[in-house]
């Protein structure tokens, strides 16, 4: 049932939602840091406010900008659930909130290097919460999402210094997409399951442990192999088994009953995308001269980061709202203009010639996507004045 979203913002707002003001800057940092991008993807000249290339522009914002504001939204406000702790004061939320605006300020404006160190100190002090909860709940099984969070943290500050800035970009993309899988394998079979029984219907998950584990210690070994050795004939290998075992793991949550939820399907189709970068990756290491590097990364780019990081903050809002599998029209617009805009830089890859006009549809799409975004959530996301 579709919703003006006015009752949803009045529940939302009587509530104490952490995720509320970072998800509503990570909308508007991903449109703000595409759409300064955007005329260099149609050859106009251009250069970040701090003198920034275009392509490290876009890139820094995405890695270093709005998935942390995503991060430390969705994470202050799952891990009291997840662990049985007591929620973040809402005091601790303004200073994080505040640490973060400072960031971007400063790298938008004073200092890429000390912006990106920001950056860093946010990661780092989330790492300290969620390690908090964590030990303090005994809770081992939320220990990866701590060592994902110091891995990710790592390759924020390896960037901000300067240092083997390759190697830390792919140190902490690869911290994300385990993070995503993590998250996704929680919640993506969570929602296909309570979406089906709350249409009346019946389904039932069987999720093979042994399935699990090995998709996790697979993808674990691909992710790292190609962090270290990312051209090595071994990290092909093990991303094409990686990609494997997850449509594996993927089969087993039954996406294709959700055609009637668009943010349930969405979930399904942006970790289909972190399947869909595993196999890109091996391609590209088997056959170079056929398919570039740049294939994989976007897929989980804008394919799965982007997708998945739409659908989790709209079911999180919806969730905290009671109404979790209401639509509305600019939500599912975001999700469908979100998956052509990954096809579009995708064919970027097998359509050279294109290049230019593809390129700037995608990034324009990205900007489209967010905005509908935040069109559908606004009332729910904007502080009550």
């Amino acid at each position: 049932m579709a919703t003006d979203g006015s009752a949803l913002a009045v529940d939302a707002r009587r509530m104490p939602a952490p995720f509320r003001p970072f998800f509503l800057i990570a909308g508007l940092d991903a449109i703000v840091g595409a759409a300064v991008w955007l005329p260099s993807a149609f050859g106009i000249q251009a250069i970040g406010p701090t003198g920034i290339s275009p392509g490290d522009w876009h890139r820094d914002v995405l890695l270093f900008g709005m998935v942390p504001a995503i991060l430390t939204g969705f994470l202050l406000t799952a891990l009291p659930r997840w662990t049985g702790r007591r929620a973040v004061s809402p005091l601790t939320t303004r200073l994080l909130v505040a640490l973060w605006l400072c960031s971007r300020g400063t790298f938008l404006f004073l200092s890429l290097s000390a912006g990106l160190a920001l950056s860093a100190l946010l990661v780092l002090t989330l790492l300290l919460i969620a390690a908090g909860h964590v030990i303090a709940s005994r809770d081992r099984r939320n220990l990866k999402i701590v060592f994902l969070l110091l891995v990710f943290c790592g390759g924020n500050v390896l960037t901000a210094a300067s240092c083997q800035v390759e190697f830390a970009l792919r140190l902490a993309l690869a911290s994300i997409i385990g993070l995503l899988m993590i998250i996704g394998g929680r919640v993506v079979p969570a929602l296909t399951m309570a979406y089906i029984e709350s249409a009346g219907g019946r389904i039932f998950i069987d999720r093979s442990a042994v399935l699990e584990y090995a998709a996790a210690v697979v993808a674990a070994c691909a992710l790292g192999s190609w962090v270290v050795a990312p051209q090595a004939q071994l990290t092909g290998l093990a991303c094409a088994l990686a990609a494997c075992t997850q449509v594996m793991r993927v089969a087993q949550w039954k996406g294709w009953r959700m055609v009637a939820s668009s943010s349930v399907l969405a979930l399904h189709i942006g970790y289909g995308w972190i399947t869909v970068g595993f196999g890109l990756l091996a391609i590209h290491i088997f056959a170079p001269a056929r398919l570039g590097q740049a294939a994989a990364v976007h897929a989980w780019t804008i394919g799965a980061i982007g997708t998945m990081a739409l659908a989790i903050m709209a079911s999180m809002i919806r969730k905290h709202s009671r109404r979790a599998f209401e639509t509305s029209v600019p939500a599912t617009g975001a999700f469908v203009t979100m998956t052509i805009c990954c096809l579009s830089r995708l064919l970027v890859e097998l359509l050279p010639v294109y290049g230019a006009v593809l390129t700037g549809l995608s990034g324009t799409l990205w900007v489209v996507a967010y905005g509908l975004f935040l069109m559908a959530f606004r009332r729910m996301l904007l502080p009550q004045i």
